[in-house]
C-alpha cells in the first residue's frame, strides 16, 4: 500500500508588483486541470484578479479569504466550483485588505492558512495567487505552501522582488514554521527580440541557477482581456480563434512544473 502523500501547494510569489502573478497562478491551474489534475486556487490579493477570472456567478453573500483571515469562516467554508471543469476557487476580496490589519496584533497570525489548509481535501495541487503589498499576506501564503514559484518579466527591479520574497522565505524557514521549498522561476512577457529579454534571463540565470524554468511565457496580448471575460487563457484562445500561443506556452510549463513536483496528469494525491 503506497504512501499517502500531501498535495504540493504553490505560492506564486514575488515582492514586485506587475510580474504576472495573476496570469501564472489561473493559467498553470487551467493547464494543471487538462492535465486532470483536481486543482484548487486560492486568491489571497485584494484586487482579486484571479477570482474574477475563475469565478462562476455572483459573489453576493459568499464567504471570502477574507472571511478567512479574519476567522469568521473556515477556508473549507469558502470553496466554489471554478468556471472551469477540475478548479475550485477560495475567492478573495477587496476586503481582504482590512481583514489583514485586523490580525497584526493576533498571536499565530502568520500561520492562519497552514491551520486551515489542514481542514480541506480532495485536491491534488493547489496554487496560492500572492499578493505583492501586504506583508501579512504574503507571509501567511508562504507559511502554508509547500513550494514557491517566481515569476519574473524583464523589469529591472524583478530580481529584487524575487530575491526579498526568498528572504521572507528563508526568515520562515529560520523560525522553524515552515519549510516551503522553491519550485522555480518563470519568465513572463518573453519577447526574444528584445535585449532586456535575454539580460533579465541571464541575470536569474546567474542568480538562480536550475531553478530557472526552461518553459517561458511569450509576450501575448491575449491575455489582457481574460479576467474581463471571465476566462483563463485555453478557453479564451480557443473561443475567440486567435493564436493559440497562450495555451501551448502553460501546457509546455505546467508539464515542466509537475516534472518537478513528481506528478503526472494521472496523478491523483489527495483523497
Amino acid at each position: 500500500m503506497g504512501v499517502c502523500m500531501a498535495p504540493p501547494i504553490i505560492a506564486v510569489a514575488n515582492r514586485k508588483g506587475g510580474q504576472g502573478k495573476t496570469t501564472v497562478s489561473v493559467n498553470l491551474a487551467a493547464a494543471f486541470a487538462e492535465e486532470g489534475l483536481r486543482v484548487l486556487v486560492l486568491d489571497m490579493d485584494s484586487q482579486a484578479n484571479a477570482t474574477r477570472a475563475l469565478v462562476l456567478g455572483p459573489l453576493q453573500g459568499r464567504g471570502t479569504t477574507a472571511h478567512v483571515i479574519a476567522g469568521q469562516v473556515g477556508l473549507a467554508d469558502i470553496v466554489i466550483p471554478s468556471n472551469r471543469e477540475g478548479i475550485v476557487l477560495a475567492p478573495g476580496h477587496h476586503e481582504l485588505t482590512g481583514a489583514l490589519m485586523s490580525i497584526v496584533g493576533k498571536i499565530g497570525r502568520e500561520l492562519i492558512l497552514k491551520r486551515e489548509f489542514a481542514t480541506v481535501t480532495g485536491f491534488d495541487v493547489a496554487i496560492i495567487d500572492t499578493p505583492p503589498e501586504q506583508q501579512l499576506g504574503l507571509v501567511n501564503s508562504l507559511v502554508a505552501a509547500s513550494h514557491i514559484l517566481l515569476p519574473f518579466t524583464p523589469d529591472p527591479n524583478a530580481l529584487e522582488g524575487m530575491q526579498t520574497t526568498m528572504d521572507a522565505a528563508a526568515e520562515i524557514r529560520a523560525a522553524g514554521i515552515a519549510s516551503p521549498s522553491v519550485l522555480g522561476c518563470v519568465q513572463i512577457a518573453y519577447d526574444k527580440r528584445l535585449v532586456v529579454t535575454m539580460e533579465a534571463r541571464n541575470a536569474v540565470a546567474e542568480r538562480f541557477g536550475d531553478l530557472l524554468f526552461e518553459s517561458v511565457i511569450r509576450t501575448n496580448s491575449n491575455f489582457l482581456p481574460c479576467p474581463a471575460w471571465n476566462m483563463d487563457i485555453f478557453r479564451y484562445e480557443e473561443e475567440h480563434g486567435r493564436t493559440i500561443r497562450g495555451s501551448e506556452d502553460f501546457r509546455s510549463f505546467a508539464r515542466e512544473a509537475l516534472g518537478r513536483l513528481g506528478l503526472s496528469g494521472t496523478t491523483k494525491i489527495a483523497a
